[in-house]
């Protein structure tokens, strides 16, 4: 109980019958809403966790079905759903069917391992690599970043996972470029894991360059000043100042899309025939003949079994052949640098 605060009950009618809703605090932070129906059954368990998207998100599990198992009425359909009401009820996350419950088994007692009661938050670690004269891929973590370096500013390929994530690469940027502002985001696509930490640039001015189909939902949930009280971040803190005509800046992509200084170009193109996401972007280096991917293609490291072909892998060959591009590296999202030679032996196309 120690963990607990603020314990209320408020009896009251809920869609014709009658039900409590016990509420409190947990951890200090986390508002916890059960619902109990009539019959002093749990149906309904709510609470709220951070999300660096939807800011604070509901989470929210459902016991319904009950039965009697050996006088034990228990709950056999067993739902969870999470995210932002203002889009839907809650994204389906999870569901359990139960079909046997045994009451009052003995206990057997539960040895946390070691690597579980021990485990740490690791800190956020950035490894810079140049790749070419002004470009880096910024590594050192599950997902990279690559920073292009142009004549008065800088662009940054991907903002993944989260602000801490986001901090640490705009840091290492700011080390290898100190005396130019990141000036564009560039966003492959729209998965949390590949835009969770694009709100961090945005607190920096940056402009967000995306493909077309994801500027309602940024506009209206990700940039949005939704509450964000149990892990508040930059943006939020500084919405006085993007309220009113001040939205973030975002450049859709439809088709090709070119950044230039009048040097070095960087080319922005949208990809076809793609199942995993109908909204994937590919980035592109003429001058440097560099192709940076997300989730299509990881080259293997150097001595391991190359990957079996996919569906993906095919459909980035399909999508360079159809644009001409003259491709000799590829820079990953996820995984290490390749060249092209690789690329085409394991999806069956090189001529040797």
């Amino acid at each position: 109980m120690a963990m607990v605060s603020n314990p209320t009950a408020v009896s009251m009618n809920l869609a014709g019958n009658r039900a409590t809703i016990i509420s409190f605090t947990a951890l200090g932070k986390y508002r916890v809403n059960g619902t109990i129906n009539s019959q002093n059954l749990i149906e309904r368990v709510q609470t709220w966790v951070s999300n660096p998207v939807f800011g604070d998100m509901v989470y929210e599990h459902r016991y319904t079905e009950y039965k009697d198992f050996g006088g034990v009425k228990f709950p056999t359909v067993l739902h969870s759903h999470q995210g932002d009401p203002r889009l839907n009820p809650g994204h389906n996350w999870m569901e359990i069917r139960v079909t046997s419950v045994q009451p009052n088994l003995a206990a057997t007692a539960l040895t946390v391992p070691d690597n579980v009661r021990q485990a740490a938050i690791a800190p956020v670690r950035v490894e810079s690599q140049p790749l070419a004269q002004g470009i880096w891929l910024i590594g050192g973590g599950t997902h990279n970043s690559v920073a292009v370096e142009f004549r008065d500013f800088v662009a940054v390929v991907e903002a993944p996972q989260d602000e801490n994530r986001s901090l640490a690469v705009i840091g290492e940027v700011q080390r290898l470029v100190p005396n130019k502002p990141i000036q564009y985001i560039v966003n492959t696509h729209h998965h949390f894991d590949h835009s969770g930490g694009l709100r961090t640039y945005v607190a920096h001015g940056a402009t967000v360059i995306t493909h077309q189909s994801n500027r309602d939902f940024y506009e209206d949930v990700l940039f949005y000043p939704a509450p964000r009280t149990l892990q508040p971040d930059l943006l939020s803190a500084r919405y006085p100042w993007f309220n009113g005509n001040r939205i973030p800046a975002i450049e859709t992509v439809g088709r090709k899309y070119v950044l230039s200084d009048g040097v070095r170009t960087m080319d922005v193109y949208p990809l076809q025939n793609l199942n995993h996401n109908s909204n994937m972007l590919i980035i592109y280096l003429p001058t440097e003949k560099i192709l940076v991917n997300a989730d299509l293609y990881s080259p293997p490291a150097p001595g391991t079994q190359p990957p079996a072909v996919n569906a993906n892998m095919t459909t980035l060959y399909d999508n360079i052949q159809r644009l001409k591009l003259d491709v000799a590296r590829h820079v990953p999202i996820h995984g290490i640098v390749g060249n092209n030679a690789d690329f085409l032996k394991i999806v069956g196309k090189s001529s040797n």
